[in-house]
């Protein structure tokens, strides 16, 4: 089959076909769309990267054209690219390389995310964009605070952080209501895993699509970045142990700040924190260890939809 690599940006997408060995360049809209699908003559598996929102419009209308798409991973792309000793970055040199990656590689077909999860995560990104305007404004009204010569400069930061928090509480509602629409079941048994809160809940139904997308909690951990990650060679290498740190931030942050409460409450966690504890690891190691065990919880009962059981969280 005919696989056409695209490197897609805001305004436009490079593509590059295998078999012509040929590249075009078309605007990213829907008049470009026509006029590439077009271009590829009907039958091809086109391979794009998930560049930011850029990608999400054309991978999701050719799906709904029936064309082969995936989608790829851009730091397995860079890697690739390394790997290739390739020494020449451009738009239409990058489509080539995405090209010659779906040749060798063939990688997975991909369907586009549920309405849902696209809802969720937008008002995720919102969410994070405003606590990071929070975070600059409180700043400075403490730098401010310290000696304060012009009182309008504290009347507008009192207005904006008050916005913000109406904001916030705005966003927060309406992933909640959005969430137990789509996900009941699943947020009433995650509520149910000690140590896990709301606002967790709502962010792993997000990232795993009510539990669809991955069908083990291997795969999980992976995708959150918080597996091991193991730094060995021979006898000389013995790099320190960590986790991968491959994934969602975000994630892994609400996991680890859930782990000081499930430590205490959650019947599994805390025999893993005596157990961990006894051994003489650092506090920092057995929260880490904590956090990814309440992640395998949450895939138990999450993908089953069964409520939380004590004893089988020990047992496990």
């Amino acid at each position: 089959m005919t696989i056409i690599g695209i490197d897609i940006s805001k305004g436009w997408f490079d593509c590059f076909c295998t078999t012509r060995t040929i590249g075009k360049q078309f605007p990213n809209n829907p008049v470009g769309w026509e006029k590439f699908l077009t271009w590829t003559n009907g039958s091809a598996h086109i391979v794009m990267e998930a560049s930011g929102p850029y990608y999400l419009g054309l991978a999701t209308w050719l799906y709904e054209q029936k064309v082969t798409v995936s989608v790829v991973n851009p730091l397995v792309i860079r890697r690739y690219s390394q790997m290739k000793l390739s020494r020449t970055k451009t738009d239409a040199k990058d489509a080539g390389l995405i090209a010659c990656y779906g040749v060798e590689q063939q990688p997975k077909s991909w369907k586009p995310p549920s309405k849902v999860r696209q809802a969720l995560k937008q008002l995720m990104s919102l969410r994070d964009g405003f606590l990071r305007q929070q975070a600059v404004l409180n700043g400075q009204q403490e730098a401010f605070g310290q000696h304060s010569v012009e009182p309008l400069v504290e009347e507008l930061i009192a207005e904006q952080r008050e916005q913000i928090a109406l904001q916030l509480v705005r966003i927060e509602r309406r992933m909640e209501a959005l969430a137990t629409e789509h996900y009941d079941q699943q947020l009433q048994v995650l509520l149910r895993v000690p140590g896990i809160g709301n606002k967790t809940a709502i962010h792993l139904l997000t990232i795993t699509d009510g539990f669809r997308r991955f069908d083990s909690p291997r795969k999980l951990a992976s995708y959150v970045g918080i597996c091991p990650r193991i730094w060995e060679s021979g006898s000389s290498v013995k790099g320190r142990g960590s986790i991968s740190k491959i994934g969602c931030p975000q994630m892994r942050k609400l996991l680890y700040m859930c782990s000081w409460t499930a430590k205490t409450c959650n019947p599994g966690c805390r025999q893993m924190y005596e157990r961990l504890k006894a051994r003489g690891k650092p506090e920092k190691v057995i929260k880490v260890a904590i956090a990814h065990k309440l992640l395998r919880q949450a895939f138990a009962v999450g993908k089953k939809c069964e409520p939380f059981k004590a004893k089988k969280a020990m047992a496990a």
